[in-house]
């Protein structure tokens, strides 16, 4: 996904202030909240996985 992506659907949401969180995925009911962003360099090795390289990314903390 692109950050302007995320953005669009962010600002698609009716509540503003809710509290960002990640879902686990096998496990439905445990969560991340979502404290900051940290700036990357990646190389995508899948749809599902990256490693260290030239891509500019965003890690969400």
């Amino acid at each position: 996904m692109k950050v302007s992506d995320l953005v669009r659907r962010l600002h698609a949401l009716p509540d503003q202030n809710a509290t960002v969180v990640i879902g686990e995925g096998t496990k439905p009911d445990t969560w991340l909240i979502v404290s900051g962003v940290v700036p990357r360099q990646i190389s995508r090795v899948s749809r599902d996985h990256a490693e260290p390289g030239i891509e500019a990314a965003v890690e969400i903390v």
